[in-house]
């Protein structure tokens, strides 16, 4: 049971790009393999086509902290969470995103641990908010999916949408109780996103990022039911962990917001093992929208505050899976519905 100074989330902000394309589209141009398609069932990924992903994180930081009622003094860290480039090499992405929403005093820290990055970053708000005198931490979240990465073949099961969100995560009271956190890991798995990769690379530009030769190498030396329970074993360890320390069981949850993955990759990852129905899940509308990093999580579920899907009294587990490879799972309960999101 968690026994320290209670952390709070105060306010979500987003960026998505109204700009679209279709799935439809893409198979159509050739961009898109057709039976991928079929078994992702993604309808539309946005795309952005000026703003770089620390821009957007700016945007969405704004909103975020605008929207909280806090001061950017406030604000003692901010963590980035990124899964690809953010800007020219040997620059500090994360530096500019906290220069930009609250100013040059706060530490900027860069978080690479795939689309597992915001949730692994609530952890660590968490921690951070036990030290005296700390008010708020703030994560930005920011992606954009450009050459050499292909959107739609670089990853099979994963469709890549553009887009940014921010949170801030306070210890003075929100709109949501952050009721436990659990992250799991499995280091071993490292190697599936590597696999006969040099470690030494030359820097020069590929013609496109195709991780699937590098999942190929990796199962030579393992199977896929192997895989599989070993990805199991850490989700429901993670849920399970996050469960008990806020000492509620899954039939008390109102809502489980997972990654906007292809259907039959999402069934894989998170449905079968956690027994959930896809009803229970966000995908309906993140499959509109495409696979955002590190986002998925906050976008979905500032959109559920929106609309009037979610409640006072609720509780919302938080899902997520990043590459080398960890699980975070993170409990909330829903305090009230912010004037911002009505």
């Amino acid at each position: 049971m968690y026994m320290g100074i209670d952390v709070y989330l105060s306010a979500i902000g987003c960026y998505v790009p109204e700009t679209t394309m279709s799935a439809a589209e893409a198979v159509a141009s050739g961009s898109y393999d057709a039976d991928w398609a079929a078994e992702d069932r993604i309808e539309a990924v946005a795309v952005e086509d000026g703003l770089s992903a620390p821009e957007m994180a700016v945007r969405a930081g704004r909103q975020a902290l605008s929207r909280s009622g806090l001061r950017a003094a406030d604000i003692s860290l901010l963590l980035h969470a990124t899964v690809f480039r953010q800007g020219p090499e040997i620059w500090a992405s994360p530096s500019y995103v906290g220069r930009f929403i609250v100013g040059s005093a706060a530490p900027a820290l860069e978080i690479r641990q795939g689309c597992n990055g915001a949730l692994a970053g609530l952890d660590l708000a968490r921690s951070h908010l036990q030290i005296p005198g700390r008010t708020a931490v703030m994560i930005t979240c920011a992606d954009r999916f450009v050459a050499p990465l292909d959107r739609w073949r670089s990853n099979k099961g994963m469709v890549l949408g553009d887009g940014a969100s921010a949170v801030v995560v306070s210890h003075r009271p929100g709109f949501a109780l952050v009721r436990s956190v659990a992250t799991r890991s499995d280091s071993t798995l490292e190697e599936m996103h590597r696999g006969d990769e040099p470690l030494v690379s030359s820097m020069q530009e590929r013609e496109v990022i195709d991780m699937g030769p590098r999942k190929m190498a990796f199962m030579r030396s393992t199977t896929s039911a192997e895989v599989r329970q070993r990805c199991d074993a850490q989700v429901t360890g993670a849920v399970g962990q996050a469960l008990a320390d806020a000492d509620v069981k899954m039939g008390d949850v109102a809502q489980v917001i997972v990654s906007n993955l292809g259907h039959k990759f999402l069934e894989q990852m998170y449905l079968a093992p956690l027994e959930i129905p896809l009803e229970r899940t966000t995908w309906n509308w993140g499959r509109r929208i495409g696979h955002i990093g590190n986002s998925d999580q906050l976008l979905s579920l500032e959109y559920q505050l929106r609309t009037g899907n979610l409640h006072e009294g609720d509780i919302v587990l938080l899902v997520g899976m990043g590459v080398g490879f960890t699980w975070t799972a993170v409990v909330l309960e829903i305090l009230r519905r912010p004037a911002w999101a009505r």
